[in-house]
């Protein structure tokens, strides 16, 4: 009914999406090779530079998808999870507990924001209400703030994750460890301002859902 030349759109095979399963297989084997510190660095920086461009595709091929943001989200949601299970692997003794600390925050934040949101009918996660923290809108609608901090914040895990590797690194590439180590602490207050913002998003997350709640359950009585 839609005439000859309507042709369905393969959304599987948009540009950013195939980026974004790139993204999947070497997030995959960066983990996969996560005891050799050179792989991991390698195929983790390849899925984190891939990450930075999907959305520069969905915008400039025009296929811009829900499928596609969910796969980017997910994607996302996942390989920082497995950073930081395998730095609370790592530094378990020490610091084993402070990551897993920071797993959970990063999911339940994320998945409390995306729920509440849902709820609310927004069309993109990014969407807020002006009555929210000024921190949480300066990140969700300003492009810039969003890749800013979570550059720093991935990095600053990456080079947690170099650090620990810090004695072979030495015995090769000697010149890189005194750059891990000032990019270490380059990247420390951005990734502090990150899990601020999680600890936001996580809260306001849960106010908007006890809203739509009370709101609910108004209208039943």
């Amino acid at each position: 009914g839609q005439g000859p030349a309507f042709r369905m759109e393969n959304i599987h095979l948009f540009v950013p999406n195939v980026i974004g399963y790139i993204r999947i297989i070497t997030g995959l084997l960066a983990f996969y090779f996560s005891e050799d510190w050179k792989l991991f660095f390698g195929f983790y920086f390849v899925s984190y530079f891939l990450d930075c461009l999907d959305g520069l595709a969905a915008r400039h091929f025009n296929q811009a998808t829900r499928f596609g943001q969910m796969l980017d989200m997910v994607t996302d949601r996942c390989c920082t999870a497995c950073l930081l299970g395998l730095l609370a692997h790592l530094y378990m003794i020490k610091y084993g507990f402070f990551f897993y600390v920071l797993l959970s925050l990063d999911l339940a934040s994320h998945y409390c924001h995306v729920y509440s949101q849902l709820l609310a009918g927004t069309s993109s996660h990014k969407e807020l209400s002006e009555n929210e923290h000024w921190l949480l809108k300066l990140y969700y609608h300003k492009r810039m703030v969003l890749f800013l901090l979570c550059l720093l914040n991935e990095t600053f895990f990456v080079m947690c994750y170099l650090m620990y590797y810090e004695e072979p690194m030495t015995t090769t590439i000697a010149w890189a460890v005194p750059i891990v180590k000032g990019m270490f602490y380059v990247c420390l207050p951005g990734a502090v301002i990150k899990q601020y913002i999680n600890l936001l998003q996580l809260f306001s997350g849960c106010t908007r859902i006890i809203a739509y709640d009370m709101t609910e359950r108004q209208k039943r009585k």
